[in-house]
């Protein structure tokens, strides 16, 4: 078991690297003890040459806290945004809440995508008066090319099988593909794409996403049963 070199054990070792690297390591307060050396030892650099341990350590302390607030900034800016991500898909919610009309729903998701800066449409399997109709097949074909086991897809699309899901895509965009699905069943596709390609990323979460989309499988189910027994 190492129990640490201390001055006297130090004092019968051959004196190498690796035993000073020791001893300062087990000692720590070694330079409390000898100030006047820690003041009087410089060490090489390429660019600056001779410096200061001292101006050395302030020199990495000072690097250590720009790179703390950038971090601190970054997390701020990551906060404002999930704020404000949280805000608006809250608002759309109470929106849904209050509808009972499947042609409102397009006008409140235009509403979240003009928040969020994005294009959005939604598609369903079933005849349901005020929302667009899309064939299984089509987003089954969709899933098997892309979806790779996924419950939802991020990422770029090609052309045409954007125009699948949106009318009118976005130039070398990227795309969310989220299932509209609740209680075992699936309705349709809800999608979002940005003209910014890389915007959607295969990490990002999709938890307000896959949210939206049950609120949607819900409002579906509710729709579809009206009409089957009107």
């Amino acid at each position: 078991m190492n129990h640490g070199i201390d001055a006297t054990t130090l004092e019968t070792m051959p004196l190498s690297e690796d035993t000073v690297a020791e001893y300062l390591t087990d000692n720590p307060d070694f330079f409390l003890r000898q100030r006047d050396l820690l003041a009087r030892l410089t060490i090489p650099h390429a660019e600056q040459g001779a410096v200061s341990l001292v101006e050395i350590q302030l020199k990495r302390l000072r690097e250590r806290v720009a790179e703390l607030e950038e971090d601190i900034t970054q997390l701020m800016s990551l906060g404002a945004k999930n704020d404000r991500l949280f805000r608006a898909f809250a608002e759309t919610h109470q929106a849904l809440l209050r509808t009972n009309q499947p042609h409102d729903v397009q006008k409140i998701l235009q509403t979240l995508s003009a928040q969020l800066q994005l294009n959005v449409s939604v598609c369903v399997y079933h005849d349901i008066a005020g929302m667009t109709a899309i064939p299984r097949q089509a987003v089954d074909q969709l899933k098997n090319h892309h979806f790779a086991g996924r419950r939802c897809y991020l990422g770029r699309l090609r052309r045409v099988d954007a125009e699948v899901v949106m009318a009118q895509p976005p130039e070398l965009g990227s795309f969310a593909l989220v299932p509209i699905k609740g209680e075992g069943k699936e309705w349709g596709l809800l999608s979002f794409a940005s003209a910014d390609g890389g915007h959607f990323q295969p990490d990002m979460d999709t938890l307000f996403l896959e949210q939206l989309a049950s609120h949607l499988a819900i409002l579906c189910s509710q729709w579809a049963q009206k009409g089957e027994s009107q």
